[in-house]
């Protein structure tokens, strides 16, 4: 996918999470008020037709699949409230991230809007959050001492573990570039191609912290 068809993809995406109070009907694919849409139809630097009507068959089959896979709930981060829909979605969804936080720690509120910019361009992996204190047996069973954690899963299989901000610089202004590029490499997330949403605030505050709160104390209790 080149550039311009990777912008209007994300401008597409942005619109659709954007809305998520009303459809978005078939016919609206054709009306994004987008300069990067335009430069596609009317591209004639040399491209042939059949690879302008390539990209844009293209263009239109990634806009159906991000619709699906929106209704499906990808394209933002959602918080689920019991370890059983975490175990569903991880084992039914091929690629899966899953944050793990205690709404009390600052850290894991930084890494939930880190998140949050990442969602709406990759609608190919699905993002939830649980709170601790809604999956005491996985905190033991997936050994999680610190917050905030952020798991990746493909097809059910752990394949990257972030524990606090140890891999993304030790520090509380990290970008979601970062972020996005430790994702990338897991393999969790693949498009690298558009435009993040920019980070709501940057803030440097606590450390990460542990899942009990305690300063001396590293374990659940």
């Amino acid at each position: 996918m080149d550039g311009s068809t990777a912008r209007v993809l994300d401008s597409f995406t942005d619109n659709l999470v954007g809305r998520n109070e009303k459809s978005l009907e078939d016919d609206e694919y054709n009306s994004l008020d987008d300069e990067d849409f335009l430069d596609l139809l009317e591209d004639d630097s040399g491209t042939l037709d059949a690879l302008r009507e390539k990209r844009m068959q293209e263009l239109h089959t990634q806009m159906k699949e991000a619709k699906r896979f929106y209704d499906s709930g990808h394209g933002i981060l959602t918080e689920v409230s019991s370890e059983k829909e975490v175990l569903d979605i991880t084992t039914t969804t091929k690629c899966t991230v899953v944050h793990f936080f205690h709404p009390s720690f600052k850290r894991c509120e930084i890494m939930t809007e880190r998140l949050k910019s990442l969602t709406a361009k990759h609608m190919d992996t699905r993002f939830i959050s649980v709170n601790v204190d809604n999956a005491t047996f996985l905190i033991v069973r997936l050994g999680i001492k610190v917050l905030p954690c952020v798991m990746a899963f493909i097809d059910g299989k752990e394949v990257l573990r972030l524990v606090g901000f140890e891999k993304l610089g030790n520090t509380d202004d990290f970008s979601s570039e970062l972020l996005e590029f430790q994702l990338q490499n897991s393999g969790v997330i693949k498009r690298k191609l558009g435009k993040l949403r920019e980070d709501r605030s940057r803030s440097t505050t606590n450390r990460a912290r542990t899942v009990d709160d305690s300063e001396d104390d590293d374990f659940w209790d």
